[in-house]
């Protein structure tokens, strides 16, 4: 068994509208899931406002989920959980939050 950890992500808000959530590519990365909902903390697998696998890494070398349509506030809170498929087998990192 690996003890392969999932990178804790960074949280951006690039623009006005939307933010961003990424982690740094490594050798043994293939997939990067985020599954994420705004102020409400989730509590099981389906919760969620927003899910989506990224298949390849941006022009940064990041792999990185961007929300172009979150229309947030001051004191918004992103609640989250990432998945990091590393060589063939899927590691994840639960019970995440940010401070938007």
């Amino acid at each position: 068994m690996s003890g392969y950890q999932v990178p804790v992500a960074r949280i951006a808000r690039p623009e006005k509208i939307g933010f961003e959530v990424s982690i740094p590519d490594e050798k043994g990365i293939s997939l990067f899931a985020f599954h994420g909902r705004l102020n409400t903390p989730i509590v099981d697998l389906q919760d969620q406002t927003w899910a989506a696998d990224i298949i390849r890494t941006d022009q940064k070398g990041r792999w990185t989920y961007t929300n172009r349509d979150a229309k947030l506030k001051k004191g918004d809170v992103l609640y989250y959980w990432t998945t990091v498929r590393y060589n063939g087998v899927d590691y994840h990192r639960m019970r995440q939050s940010a401070d938007l």
